[in-house]
């Protein structure tokens, strides 16, 4: 059987694109891995190895993917790479997803998928990948809506995630791959309609203005709960949307007491107003974040009370964390 691990022709899940393309027009090939350290993540330096040589990346690297692809010149896409895993196997998904920018014609590419913390926080047990997920958005005039993937396809793998320096991988946990969707026959040739306007990415509740939430807060004598978020590619802050914001019990047990605000550094700039993409960027250099999610605690003269991230437990739990804040904040 010929092998179908290096290159990949695209699974057309939701046609997004003009009636005169179609899924094949669209392919990726990965060509090579690695592993760099997370504080030097210099692709030039880094030894590629075929794509499904075993390389053991251990707390404190990067598993880096080389890809080459082909798609059409007459539009822009975005592409990315994910672990590809069944979701039951773990708890917890400590991996994160990267994204590139707007890709047009033929080119290569080098992906990174980042690890728990930026890579240097340690597993409990060794975690074995055995498959990447490439997929793909296509970038419309007026901004790609959420959730346009036009092409799914996975490329296997042998990637052990290490828990520590030593680990020999013996006893790691095997992440079985989730098998892509089936080809469509009937997809590849539904209209696309340019003008769609995109889903914003802020929670129910939330606002992505941080003036006008500072100067409610001081008005109202709350504090300020600010998300600095990247909400399409970071597998925490994936996480934290899925397990608290977007249950339906988080804003009301906590609005009385703060003004939620969403601080997005989305891949997909589609998903923001024209005020955020410009007052984001500033933002998030202004506060120093230097990873995602963060979560500040300001008052209402935008001072910081405290700082926050992904916790466990749910939107009840995480409230709770949130009134410690506050009770402290009151505290004479």
């Amino acid at each position: 059987m010929k092998k179908l691990l290096a290159v990949c022709m695209m699974v057309a899940v939701a046609a997004v694109f003009a009636e005169t393309l179609k899924f094949e027009d669209f392919t990726v090939k990965l060509t090579g891995v690695a592993v760099v350290p997370s504080d030097d993540d210099d692709d030039a330096k880094a030894k590629v190895l075929p794509p499904q040589t075993r390389i053991v990346v251990p707390p404190g690297n990067l598993a880096v993917f080389f890809l080459e692809y082909s798609f059409p010149t007459n539009l822009k896409s975005r592409m990315y790479l994910s672990p590809n895993f069944d979701d039951g196997v773990l708890d917890e998904d400590p991996f994160g997803t990267s994204g590139s920018g707007l890709l047009s014609g033929k080119g290569k590419i080098t992906k990174i998928v980042l690890l728990g913390a930026g890579g240097d926080e340690p597993y409990e047990k060794d975690l074995l990948l055995k498959s990447v997920r490439i997929s793909g958005e296509l970038e419309a005039e007026k901004g790609a809506p959420r959730n346009n993937t036009f092409f799914i396809c996975d490329a296997p793998v042998d990637v052990l995630f290490a828990n520590n320096a030593k680990s020999d991988g013996k006893g790691a946990v095997v992440l079985p791959p989730k098998p892509s969707p089936a080809p469509d026959p009937k997809l590849g040739v539904v209209p696309f309609d340019k003008n769609a306007k995109p889903k914003s990415s802020t929670p129910a509740g939330f606002t992505d203005n941080l003036d006008e939430a500072l100067a409610k807060a001081k008005q109202e004598g709350k504090l300020v709960y600010v998300c600095f978020s990247g909400s399409d590619w970071c597998g925490w802050c994936k996480k934290l949307e899925r397990e608290v914001f977007a249950q339906q019990e988080f804003v009301p047990a906590v609005e009385k007491d703060y003004v939620l605000v969403f601080i997005d550094t989305p891949s997909n700039k589609g998903v923001l107003t024209e005020r955020a993409k410009k007052e984001n960027p500033k933002l998030v250099k202004k506060y120093g974040i230097r990873g995602f999610p963060t979560a500040l605690i300001l008052d209402g003269d935008g001072k910081k009370v405290g700082e926050t991230g992904y916790r466990k437990g749910g939107p009840t739990a995480y409230a709770a964390h949130l009134m410690e804040f506050r009770t402290k904040h009151r505290a004479p």
